[in-house]
């Protein structure tokens, strides 16, 4: 799938290995048998928190990148697109900066390349190699987000690409956690637990590979994320009870979630600039459509800072049910009691008040509401 660029430079932070080996000089030498004369190539990551990026031109085929880095430093490499402008990255290559000489060669541009040279880009090309099969799969689906307008307008086409992207991507996902397993002893590993660590759902899976690592690989800032993200996200889990809260609504009434005691009640996270938070609302207007008349509503909190954006973003999307917010974004109150570290996110609460599940969207929502209100009787 295509990646945003905000997701890919987000994913790119420098992480202190256990070992510190002081600023180090690496270089790439990469060659592309389909790489024409004059292709810009740029290399990004992150150092000190602030975003580098590096440029070269492609030479009779090759280009070459220098530098130093304190700690292995994963980063990425586009062709003809510059990250600082580009709002896709559409083509695109991972490398783990680390002192020595790292080689990549493609038959083709940058796609199909085999990264070599040192120690952690080769481990990490192991598991590219086990991709093959899923990376054709994706390539045959087009991402929606590339549709032209007359594609955009074929409902079904657009939700079935979309369905068959996310299968692929929690494919992706899975054999993550499995090779991650089978090399507690690799840097590689820790970095695959902190991207998906990232992904509510998977947090407890996360945990128990995580508990296999190497002891000096837990010593590490990726490492300290993790634990964090693990602690945080056990803040509230199913069987635990649902958090009072109040916050104001759109129109400064307040509103809390006791009111809806004696009903089922899914709790949604979200905000205004989160894309697939956004993508999720067509399922959840018709789980309320369908739903209400079964003792069910849904709460949303925003996470949002700017009111009319909030605003914007709730008519557009026809939201339906209560909206709330106290536009304190990441640091809002809610938000932090309910152990959340991404958005979508989302609590199932009885009519009791106990969170029953959490984290579901698509077919698991409808699945879940189907279980839990076949015993309701319709109003």
């Amino acid at each position: 799938m295509k990646k945003l660029l905000k997701l890919l430079i987000s994913f790119l932070f420098i992480v202190g290995y256990t070992s510190v080996y002081g600023q180090t000089a690496f270089t790439i030498t990469g060659y592309g048998e389909k790489l024409r004369e004059g292709d810009s190539l740029f290399l990004s990551y992150k150092e000190n928190g602030k975003f580098i990026q590096k440029s070269t031109t492609a030479l009779h085929h090759k280009f070459t990148f220098t530098g130093s880095v304190k700690y292995p430093t994963k980063a990425y490499i586009s062709r003809n697109q510059n990250p600082a402008y580009a709002y896709f990255i559409t083509e695109s290559i991972h490398v783990f900066l680390e002192p020595g000489e790292i080689e990549i060669n493609s038959p083709d541009t940058l796609t199909g390349a085999v990264v070599s040279g040192t120690a952690l880009n080769e481990t990490l090309q192991q598991f590219e190699n086990q991709q093959t099969q899923l990376k054709q799969k994706k390539r045959l689906i087009k991402d929606p987000d590339q549709f032209n307008e007359s594609e955009k307008k074929d409902t079904a086409l657009v939700n079935y690409n979309k369905r068959e992207l996310e299968k692929l991507y929690y494919e992706e996902a899975d054999n993550k956690l499995a090779f991650a397993r089978m090399h507690p002893d690799s840097y590689v590993s820790l970095d695959m637990l902190y991207d998906l660590s990232r992904i509510n759902t998977y947090i407890f899976k996360v945990e128990e590979v995580y508990n296999t690592l190497a002891d000096n690989l837990k010593q590490s800032e990726y490492a300290a994320i993790i634990r964090e993200r693990i602690k945080t996200k056990k803040k509230l889990i199913p069987g635990m009870k649902a958090f009072d809260f109040s916050m104001k609504d759109v129109s400064d009434n307040t509103v809390s979630l006791s009111e809806f005691n004696g009903k089922y009640v899914l709790l949604d996270f979200w905000a205004s600039w989160c894309g697939p938070c956004r993508e999720e609302h067509p399922n959840l207007i018709r789980a309320y459509e369908h739903y209400q008349k079964y003792n069910f509503t849904i709460l949303s909190v925003s996470i949002d800072t700017d009111k009319q954006k909030w605003t914007e973003a709730i008519i557009k999307d026809k939201l339906l049910w209560p909206q709330v917010s106290d536009l304190k974004g990441n640091n809002s109150d809610v938000y932090q009691k309910y152990g959340i570290t991404s958005i979508p996110a989302n609590f199932l609460i009885a009519p009791d008040g106990t969170v029953i599940a959490k984290d579901l969207k698509g077919d698991s929502l409808t699945d879940e509401l189907i279980k839990v209100l076949s015993g309701v009787n319709e109003k």
